[in-house]
């Protein structure tokens, strides 16, 4: 537990059954001043583990698809939590003794920003992918509370209302940790996301039609390119970044994100041909 003269923090978590990475993750929080759960609707038992866990549980559906950033906005505003700063994690993810001290080092700093980005080590197989995954990655995930809030649904970021500093010391991210059939489904939820974005920048949109600011110009470029999408993502991920250099597990991750850009292609198609009454 923290020092009373310390900034207070808490430790927020979003879960949709995660019974199997709650523990890891909740754990790895315990040095917070307070601890909140922020379910979808559990029926893996992953609400009862967390208050075994000592954490404080919230139930909130959102209507419609889902969108990460609004069910943090919605923790930020509803989630009544007490603490001055807001570190943001999530299931799958792990916060390191190292990382904990940045943080710590961070929000004591007199001259500390409104917001921090982090870098996650992304575990792929049993193997952190630095180059395939382009470590550094940074992510919105701490900020003093009542300032920042998120924005651009599944490509998150600050608003620009605030300062903004990074963190260098890394958290893991096992984002496979749940098998294949999970990492499939979450993605062909991002593909749904991202198809709609593409076309809305195709019909006159737009950077704005991305809703995002994280990394929006080489979105902005590849939206309007998107056929090639596939082909240039294998080409990122595993000969500019320097996947061949991890063995099996970069191939194989290249080729997963290569098809996942291929299912958003695909997305797209259908919905031109749907907008045109062309059969699918």
């Amino acid at each position: 537990m923290k020092q009373a003269s310390s900034p207070t923090i808490a430790g927020v978590v979003l879960c949709l059954n995660e019974a199997e990475n709650l523990p890891r993750a909740l754990d790895s929080l315990a040095w917070c001043n307070e601890v909140l759960v922020l379910d979808s609707g559990s029926t893996d038992g992953s609400q009862e583990i967390a208050v075994r866990c000592g954490a404080r549980v919230i139930e909130h559906r959102q209507r419609g698809r889902f969108l990460i950033t609004e069910q943090r906005n919605w923790a930020l505003t509803h989630g009544q939590l007490q603490s001055k700063w807001v570190l943001f994690l999530d299931a799958d993810e792990e916060i390191t003794s190292r990382c904990q001290q940045g943080i710590q080092q961070a929000i004591q700093h007199p001259a500390a920003a409104d917001g921090y980005e982090l870098t996650p080590r992304y575990w792929f197989l049993g193997r952190w992918l630095k180059y395939t995954q382009g470590y550094p990655n940074w992510h919105p995930r701490l900020l003093k509370k009542g300032i920042l809030h998120f924005e651009g649904g599944v490509w998150e970021s600050f608003s620009a209302d605030g300062s903004i500093g990074r963190i260098t010391e890394p958290y893991e991210h096992y984002a496979f940790s749940k098998g294949i059939d999970d990492w499939l489904e979450r993605h062909r939820r991002y593909a749904d996301w991202e198809a709609d974005r593409i076309e809305a920048v195709l019909t006159g949109g737009g950077v704005q039609a991305l809703s995002t600011q994280r990394w929006k110009q080489l979105r902005l470029v590849m939206a309007k390119a998107w056929p090639l999408r596939p082909i240039f993502r294998f080409t990122q991920k595993y000969i500019l970044q320097g996947g061949f250099l991890e063995g099996w597990q970069g191939l194989l991750f290249a080729v997963l994100i290569a098809g996942y850009d291929l299912i958003t292609m695909v997305k797209v198609i259908e919905k031109k041909r749907q907008k045109r009454g062309l059969a699918l």
